[in-house]
């Protein structure tokens, strides 16, 4: 059986909350509450908490407790160009070496995590949105993984972070906008079959453009979700 350190496992289970929109934009949450609710000391909680601020997933608020961090502009900016750099180059490579095994099986990951995508949206009872963003990142984190960056790969969840589906809702109940979420999402798999699509010609400049399309498609997405909030 794996060991997980204390502070580990109150990490784990609060980022899970936050990728299922557990915790609400605005709302100030007690470090000593959920310390209590997952059975953990204040220390482990505390040390988990300062990684995830860290990692701007959260604001700790001194005397308060922590709140959600909303991402600011240079927030955005940096998320953007950060994963333009990463995605395409990683995705060159890909196209560089398909259909070779190790290409074949990256594309085999993301055709996966689109399916399931698909999945998601074509049958309402199973619809979650931050299970939809879950197999978001697994289709992005297969190029990391392709290349075997994995010293970039938590660092870059906390950067798709930026970019998750729930910060188009952020100030409203998900049923008020769910046409304007659907649509993205939709969108999505598009953008997503696209990039698929240019890997497997190996074409790199199909591959550049597709990647730039789906990540500039994503930012416009929030800034004009942000300027409608």
């Amino acid at each position: 059986m794996e060991y997980k350190a204390l502070n580990t496992i109150a990490y784990d289970h609060l980022r899970q909350m936050i990728y299922n929109c557990e915790f609400e934009f605005g709302k100030i949450y007690s470090e000593t509450k959920l310390a209590t609710e997952l059975s953990v000391s204040r220390t482990p909680m505390r040390d988990a908490l300062n990684r995830l601020a860290q990692e701007r997933y959260i604001d700790i608020l001194p005397n308060r407790g922590f709140a959600l961090h909303s991402p600011t502009q240079a927030d955005i900016d940096e998320a953007y160009h950060i994963r333009l750099m990463i995605e395409t180059y990683c995705a060159e490579n890909v196209a560089a070496e398909y259909p070779g095994s190790r290409s074949a099986d990256t594309v085999r990951r993301m055709e996966e995590a689109l399916q399931q995508q698909h999945r998601l949206l074509e049958n309402d009872g199973e619809y979650s949105i931050g299970q939809f963003w879950q197999d978001d990142l697994l289709f992005h984190k297969s190029l990391l993984e392709h290349l075997s960056i994995l010293s970039l790969i938590q660092q870059y969840e906390s950067i798709m972070y930026i970019f998750m589906p729930h910060h188009l809702i952020r100030l409203s109940g998900f049923r008020e906008k769910d046409a304007q979420v659907f649509g993205r999402h939709r969108s999505t798999l598009t953008e997503h079959a696209e990039i698929i699509r240019a890997l497997k010609s190996g074409d790199r400049g199909a591959v550049r453009s597709a990647v730039r399309l789906h990540i500039d498609s994503s930012l416009q997405a929030l800034l004009s979700s942000r300027e409608q909030a």
